[in-house]
């Protein structure tokens, strides 16, 4: 903060005092932009907490000591050049300049009935400006520490914000105050790195503002799809009716199905799905006029929305994996009809479909597979000893082939 000067060149007593005039235009320079400095407005204007609040409450009073040492350096250098004027050997040069003229402090080191006896800690003139130096260094590293990681964290948190803004706009405009909470996590974030920012150094909050943009991020998708479910609401709507109506025409093929399939095949009872449409145009019915929700606001409506779409889809699959059944058993009679006439065509062209064994079978499959029911898995087995009848009068071209 000091340093030297030109003057240093001018020798003697009056060449040092005009060494420390140079520096101290500097160090009321540097104290100046000291007090200009970013992170010293940071710690003097604001309600400081934790560890920022501790240190700033010592260097506070280490910036206030070096303006009182400021001050006593300038008179000390205002006498110096008093007595430079007198003469350039006058011995109260040498004694501000190099002696131990400046008092620093007092003790009682004895007390007697006349009175006190004090100590008096006196330092050089240099040593005034080595200590101005230390207390600068020390303050400085402080303000550009808590600066640092002040405007770090603002830049870390600052999309953050962004985005949980444009959330909150959205959310207003939704009647939803999920986002109540998510402001209230980043506002105390906000002011833990505004009221202590030293604190960022021993816990860092990238882990926090991770979490936070997450849940933000999962938030607005969220709030995203209320507003298309909102904007499309009446699409939404007819969508969901046409589902329904789909529905109900793939139950009643599906019931169809399951007749035929108990007509034509031994098969245990094949329950119907439940039929669900009457309670979901009923809901349906409900979110159109308004009675569904209970709870006002766009994302419950939406919610309600989403769960009868849900339910639509249930209700989908039921019937489905039901056709599917019934529509699988009565594909499984034709393949086992399909797979018996190529056993039986084979069978005549190696000139063995007059066998009693294979005859027999032939009786036996025809009748379990063309009465109904048909039980195919008894047709299955009768099969299976026919194609192995066929492998053992042959040379095995179809011996691989399954049941």
């Amino acid at each position: 903060m000091t340093g030297g000067g030109g003057a240093a060149r001018i020798g003697g007593l009056e060449g040092e005092l005009a060494q420390r005039g140079d520096a101290e235009g500097r160090i009321a320079t540097s104290l100046v932009e000291l007090e200009r400095h970013p992170g010293h407005a940071l710690l003097s204007k604001g309600r400081l907490t934790g560890r920022t609040a501790r240190e700033w409450t010592q260097a506070s009073a280490e910036l206030a000591g070096l303006w009182q040492d400021f001050d006593t350096y300038r008179r000390v250098l205002a006498d110096a050049r008093a007595a430079l004027a007198r003469g350039a050997d006058d011995p109260e040069l040498h004694r501000l300049l190099r002696e131990p003229s400046i008092e620093v402090g007092r003790s009682v080191v004895e007390r007697r009935l006349t009175g006190t006896v004090e100590r008096v800690d006196a330092i050089t003139l240099a040593d005034l400006a080595g200590r101005m130096d230390a207390a600068y260094d020390r303050v400085h590293a402080l303000f550009v520490t808590a600066d640092d990681l002040h405007e770090a964290f603002l830049a870390a948190i600052g999309p953050l914000a962004e985005r949980l803004r444009a959330a909150r706009r959205l959310a207003a405009e939704l009647e939803d105050t999920r986002v109540a909470e998510l402001t209230a996590r980043v506002e105390e974030l906000t002011a833990r790195g505004t009221t202590d920012p030293l604190s960022l150094a021993d816990a860092p909050p990238d882990a926090t503002l991770a979490e936070l943009g997450a849940r933000v991020d999962a938030l607005t998708a969220d709030l995203a799809r209320t507003a298309a479910a909102r904007d499309a609401w009446n699409d939404h709507l007819a969508r969901v009716g046409d589902a329904i109506a789909e529905l109900q025409v793939a139950r009643a093929a599906a019931e169809q199905v399951r007749l035929r399939a108990q007509e034509l095949v031994v098969t245990a009872p094949l329950d119907p799905p439940p039929d669900r449409t009457a309670a979901l145009r009923g809901v349906l019915a409900a979110l159109i006029d308004g009675r569904l929700p209970s709870r006002r606001g766009w994302p419950a409506r939406a919610r309600a929305l989403a769960d009868l779409e849900a339910e639509v889809d249930a209700a989908a699959t039921e019937v489905r994996t039901a056709h599917e059944l019934a529509d699988g058993l009565l594909e499984r009679r034709s393949e086992l009809r399909g797979r018996f006439e190529a056993y039986r065509a084979k069978a005549g062209r190696l000139g063995l479909s007059e066998r009693p064994d294979l005859l027999a079978l032939d009786t036996d499959v025809r009748r379990l597979l063309w009465t109904r029911p048909a039980d195919l898995a008894a047709a299955t087995r009768a099969l299976v000893s026919y194609r192995q009848l066929l492998v053992a009068g042959d040379t095995g071209d179809i011996a691989g082939r399954p049941a």
